[in-house]
């Protein structure tokens, strides 16, 4: 149908801008060609069957309710949800042809349309999670902290940049959303006059214990409201965002809650703002030491259970154990370093190559 294949060609373009600018030799701790490879056909195949048997019995609405965060889900269609179908044809270990990629692609689409309210792709520069209703309840509370000079701004956005650094730590870089999403720009001029937005920050999970059973952080969630006049913000379908501008500088207001609990700037019965910087900067560090001090192959493994993490609890719910499947551990032992070394690019790839290797409609990998 020529709305399917205009659906596939949005989602191509969404590719094209999340790719724009993004060099995978950067990426930390591995890129994803390096610790997808292991594992890509096992995660999409138990994806693959695991949704098919849930639309047998349940509506798409239900299934999305069973799913992680939209964010979570454009991770899986970035990385192993259409390549890993290719692989899995290709060595003969199951046979999906390219109209039952293109049919699983776009039921995840539909997957994703019950999960946000406007373009599931982000071309309109937006990743809007909220309702209408929940923004102007948000809007509507009283008491909103406003920054009274630029050092105060500053330390807003050094909380900012020390909790997503956490969660780079927790999650890698290609897994962050495991961790944490924005959303937004929502707009806020009921509340706060013309040409101001309200951006939220949500860092869902950090406190990992189950990846990381030594993690030593008493808190679970961190949630920032966050209030920008003059700023042109856009988040792109890699939950990426981009702007014209500087940003910290532009914050008018701000409400932040840890574990639901209202922080600020000065002290409230030893909960403040500062503090909480230096304890996410001292789990960051001991963090990047562990996971730096891991073997190649040792990463990967980890990469493998962050993965799987991510669906944690929709493999629970469906009765099943959420951790990698002993396949993995045989392929990494049979492989070796193969893929670290294959895929240490050494030139950064083109955006007609992530377009087409991300087309379920070829079966180029």
């Amino acid at each position: 149908m020529e709305s399917d294949s205009l659906e596939i060609e949005l989602f191509l373009k969404a590719i094209e801008e999340s790719f724009t600018g993004i060099n995978p030799k950067t990426f930390w701790p591995l890129n994803g060609g390096q610790i997808d490879a292991y594992f890509d056909l096992d995660e999409s195949l138990d994806m693959y069957h695991r949704l098919n048997k849930l639309r047998e019995k349940l509506s798409v609405a239900e299934i999305a309710q069973m799913m992680p965060s939209a964010d979570i889900m454009r991770i899986f269609l970035e990385h192993n949800a259409i390549i890993g179908l290719k692989v899995a044809d290709k060595v003969g270990v199951a046979k999906i042809s390219a109209e039952e990629r293109v049919k699983y692609t776009l039921f995840l689409f539909e997957i994703l349309k019950q999960k946000v309210k406007n373009d599931i792709f982000c071309l309109d520069g937006k990743n809007l999670l909220l309702s209408e209703p929940e923004v102007s309840r948000i809007l509507s509370q009283s008491a909103w902290n406003q920054p009274h000079n630029e050092d105060e701004k500053r330390k807003i956005a050094s909380l900012v940049v020390t909790a997503n650094n956490l969660c780079y730590t927790l999650f890698y870089d290609i897994f962050v959303a495991g961790g944490f999403h924005l959303h937004g720009p929502y707009d806020a001029s009921r509340k706060f006059g013309t040409d101001t937005i309200l951006l939220v920050r949500e860092y869902h999970h950090l406190n990992p214990r189950e990846i990381w059973p030594h993690l030593e952080m008493p808190y679970r969630q961190l949630r920032m409201y966050l209030v920008y006049k003059n700023l042109d913000l856009k988040i792109n379908f890699a939950n990426h965002p981009t702007s014209t501008t500087s940003v910290g500088d532009k914050l008018i207001a701000y409400r932040i809650y840890l574990d639901d609990r209202e922080i600020r700037l000065e002290d409230i019965d030893g909960y403040n703002i500062e503090a909480l910087i230096r304890l996410f900067e001292k789990i960051s560090s001991l963090q990047i030491k562990k996971i730096n001090g891991l073997s190649d192959l040792d990463k990967v493994r980890k990469g493998a259970e962050i993965a799987y993490f991510l669906f944690k609890d929709l493999r629970e719910e469906m009765g099943d154990q959420w951790k990698p499947p002993p396949e993995i551990e045989r392929t990494i032992q049979k492989q070796g370093e193969k893929y670290i070394q294959q895929f240490k690019y050494k030139e950064k790839p083109s955006l007609e190559f992530w377009k087409k290797i991300f087309d379920p409609r070829n079966d180029y990998y």
